[in-house]
């Protein structure tokens, strides 16, 4: 059962055209507001325990899954933990807000988002189950990342170490040549859409701008998307073009915010930053006060070139190019950890 507290179910209720204003400001005045509604012809005690127990329709009954604890919520959706009675398995279950499903637009986009994920395949792209509608909700029902968006974990513990943001950027890049090869541009790729789970796998989230390489929408409001933080020169100039170079740079603006804990470009309006990532040149003070290597330093500059022929050209190659480095610092260090006679033996090996 749901244990939202009146005051938030009253300004549901509200909020979604369920109640009128005054009777839900009559309510909150009495003791309790249950008996109010009832005693006053607002509500019956049956419709009361509904909402209630659905939190005024936002936490629908499904016949096939049986919903848990809220795991997030954004703009469009809410998702759930939940148990697949069919199945038997947890799944994170993406409700799309009910204000919204009534849109034709917005369901048809949530539904093409839902059934990207059903089509793709691989351990570093959440995978989509099942996509449906039952009665009013709209629903997708997915893997269950157990762990956290690095949005999140930025907040709560500043920057990651070196080491372990470049493995999350290579595993990354594996996720978007998977996307890459089918044709996809994800073109919203940051921390808050990379989930790290405690074996440490890296999970590419939310498709929800994803479209077909070389196509950027109809117009240059809708080709301008994604957080303006993070996105290429190209898609702040709503170019139509887009193709997986766009969502390299913005891996780049991801790898910077996870090294320095602070954003590749900032301003006081997006507009102010949509104009920085399009005329100004990156900064490398930042890295050096951090002390980061100089190899995520070119890194980070190639991946965030203003002239996306100067960026690395695929993902693939990219996630090489990072496997190698994060190699030889593993040999570094065994080397580094060998005792002063392991290392003798192993010069006078080389001289023999």
């Amino acid at each position: 059962m749901s244990a939202v507290k009146p005051v938030t179910l009253l300004a549901l209720l509200v909020h979604r055209g369920m109640l009128a204003p005054a009777a839900a400001q009559g309510a909150l005045r009495s003791q309790d507001p249950r008996a109010w509604l009832i005693a006053n012809g607002h509500a019956t005690a049956e419709q009361w325990q509904d909402w209630l127990e659905t939190e005024a329709g936002t936490r629908p009954r499904l016949s096939r899954y049986e919903l848990g604890e809220l795991l997030g919520e954004g703009g469009q959706a809410r998702v759930f933990r939940a148990q697949d009675r069919v199945e038997k398995r947890d799944v994170a279950l993406k409700l799309l807000k009910p204000e919204l499903a009534r849109d034709p637009v917005t369901r048809a986009r949530f539904i093409a988002e839902s059934k990207l994920l059903l089509d793709l395949r691989s351990p570093h792209v959440v995978r989509g189950y099942r996509v449906a509608r039952e009665g009013e909700a709209v629903f997708c029902a997915m893997e269950l990342v157990e762990g956290e968006n690095l949005q999140r974990r930025l907040d709560r513990d500043g920057p990651l170490e070196e080491r372990l943001a470049l493995e999350v950027v290579r595993q990354i890049a594996e996720a978007l040549a998977h996307l890459h090869e089918r044709g996809l541009v994800h073109r919203d790729v940051k921390p808050g859409n990379v989930m790290l789970e405690r074996s440490g796998r890296a999970v590419l989230i939310d498709l929800g701008f994803a479209v077909s390489r070389g196509q950027g929408g109809g117009s240059a409001d809708e080709t301008t998307v994604g957080t303006v933080h993070y996105i290429a020169p190209e898609q702040a100039r709503g170019q139509q073009d887009l193709d997986v170079r766009a969502d390299i740079y913005s891996l780049g603006a991801t790898l910077y915010h996870l090294v320095t804990g602070s954003l590749p470009f900032a301003g006081r309006t997006s507009e102010e930053v949509l104009a920085k990532q399009v005329l100004e040149s990156l900064s490398g003070e930042r890295l050096r006060q951090l002390g980061l290597s100089p190899q995520l330093h070119w890194v980070i500059e190639k991946m965030m070139a203003k002239e996306k022929e100067i960026r690395f050209q695929d993902p693939r190659t990219l996630a090489r190019e990072i496997a190698t480095m994060l190699a030889r610092r593993q040999d570094d260090s065994a080397q580094d950890d060998e005792g002063p006679a392991a290392r003798a033996r192993r010069t006078r090996r080389r001289w023999l």
